[in-house]
């Protein structure tokens, strides 16, 4: 099983982006398209949607690891969206776009989460509902996502990208924190992760 075989709901464009996008069209629109402003506006706007798109799978595997609901999920994904395409402006290329989005993503999830203070572990039979996997998929991934809620949230961050096959350095740059920190940091979750399966004999 890799993540790549694990279905998210569609990504839908949250309203306050939608009224933002439609306005940016009318400008376009009123200044008979020759307006270099509002042709860059409409540009970066179909660049966002071509991006989000791209990373659907990626924002909604980390907003599922930070969700204890499907509703949270919900409202994780739409505030991840938003901070995404206020972010689209200053976006430089100086990483890929894939170790981008988990920066903007992960740090979204988790003010959203402290502003909220809403984390609270609630029945997650919906919220593995969401995913279309196998079905003798869905145990395992179940106990991983619980086995993955009981680290830290940086510890949670930095293992959704080491999973996600990241280097070290795309890892680094997603949390602000250099190369050699990112190993220790990555070898020491491997290890307490191990140490919950071979307590439960699954290992």
């Amino acid at each position: 099983m890799t993540s790549e075989t694990l279905k998210y709901p569609p990504i839908t464009i949250p309203p306050e982006l939608w009224i933002r996008f439609l306005w940016n069209r009318l400008l376009r629109f009123a200044a008979l398209s020759k307006n270099e402003k509002y042709n860059s506006s409409y540009a970066l706007e179909r660049e966002f949607k071509n991006l989000i798109s791209l990373e659907n799978a990626t924002i909604s595997r980390i907003c599922f690891s930070y969700s204890s609901s499907v509703a949270e999920f919900e409202d994780l994904r739409q505030d991840a969206l938003i901070n995404i395409w206020r972010g689209m402006h200053s976006f430089r290329g100086e990483s890929s776009s894939k170790t981008w989005i988990y920066r903007v993503t992960v740090n979204s999830c988790l003010s959203t989460i402290r502003k909220h203070s809403r984390h609270q572990h609630e029945s997650l039979d919906g919220l593995y509902g969401l995913i279309d996997c196998d079905d003798a998929d869905k145990e395992s991934i179940e106990y991983l996502h619980s086995v993955i809620n009981m680290l830290s949230q940086q510890e949670k961050a930095i293992i959704m990208m080491w999973l996600d096959e990241l280097s070290y350095d795309e890892i680094g740059y997603a949390m602000g924190l250099n190369r050699n920190t990112i190993a220790t940091k990555i070898r020491r979750i491997k290890d307490k992760i191990t140490n919950i399966y071979k307590k439960e004999g699954l290992i």
